[in-house]
């Protein structure tokens, strides 16, 4: 016993230098990583259905610059918890989901995702999914801006399908993926691909191959500016262009077809350059 005592001693003696030493002089015994992304987090996260508010004051998302993966906190938990279990009281509702980037993140490319934004969208959308929900009842789009994206990261908003008739919501599924016209010269079909089409191509490919009796339908969209039957001519004329690129790869033509709708379908309002860059794109659906 007497032999135990002065080891338990300088246990103590040792746990006590070791607090001094990384809580006084380090300061390193606050709150933790995550408490401190928690601070400086904004308390604005709504959730809304129109012009009515089901959740509100939650903390906003974070994410490192960059990156596809949030910072998830307790709060943010609960959020998507609380989403989740309105979803399911309310089974003709739908959800979109909006993901912000910055300026500054403007190169960063991620998977099929054509911009940051909606790979973080669809990195939420993922968390929502993991939770239950069913993919098919959450659509993504994406919006970029200076600073203040980058505080309000990602945006949550209920609607029913009723809703969605003046501007079409999009799903970004393997089965249903849509690009910009980024890949297109501009104002011509020409195309062009970007590195993210160019890797949903290639899986596109392999899936066809294995899946010989689904087909490819490559559509055609454009905004509103100038002449219907122009923007018509135009929209075909890249999903054809498309085909052909599809078709090089090895793809066989019985498995694919290229139309278009010109500017039927908006996403966004055509009063916009951001909006009409939105509207100006083609779908990929596979059935």
């Amino acid at each position: 016993m007497r032999t135990l005592l002065p080891i338990l001693a300088f246990i103590a003696l040792a746990l006590l230098a070791r607090w001094w030493y990384v809580c006084q002089i380090l300061g390193q015994c606050g709150p933790n990583t995550e408490e401190k992304i928690v601070t400086n987090r904004l308390q604005t996260l709504s959730f809304n259905h129109g012009s009515k508010t089901i959740l509100s004051a939650y903390d906003h998302f974070a994410f490192d610059t960059g990156q596809v993966s949030p910072k998830l906190n307790a709060n943010n938990g609960l959020f998507l918890d609380k989403i989740t279990a309105y979803l399911q009281e309310n089974p003709t509702l739908l959800l979109n989901i909006t993901g912000g980037y910055g300026i500054d993140e403007e190169g960063e490319n991620r998977g099929f995702f054509e911009n940051l934004g909606l790979a973080r969208a669809n990195a939420v959308r993922d968390l929502l999914i993991q939770r239950k929900l069913d993919p098919d009842r959450i659509t993504l789009s994406f919006n970029t801006g200076a600073g203040g994206i980058r505080q309000q990261p990602i945006t949550f908003n209920a609607y029913t399908p009723a809703q969605s008739v003046d501007f079409v919501p999009l799903a970004y599924t393997f089965e249903d993926m849509t690009f910009s016209d980024e890949s297109f010269v501009p104002k011509g079909s020409e195309f062009r691909p970007i590195l993210p089409l160019v890797e949903y191509a290639d899986s596109v490919r392999q899936f066809l191959a294995l899946y010989k009796d689904k087909k490819l339908s490559i559509i055609g969209h454009t905004d509103n500016e100038g002449d219907a039957k122009a923007n018509l001519a135009l929209g075909t004329q890249r999903a054809e262009n498309v085909l052909r690129y599809f078709r090089e790869l090895g793809i066989p033509p019985r498995q694919m077809a290229a139309f278009s709708v010109g500017g039927k379908y908006p996403v966004s309002n055509n009063n916009t350059e951001v909006g009409q860059r939105r509207n100006r794109r083609i779908n990929f659906i596979i059935e």
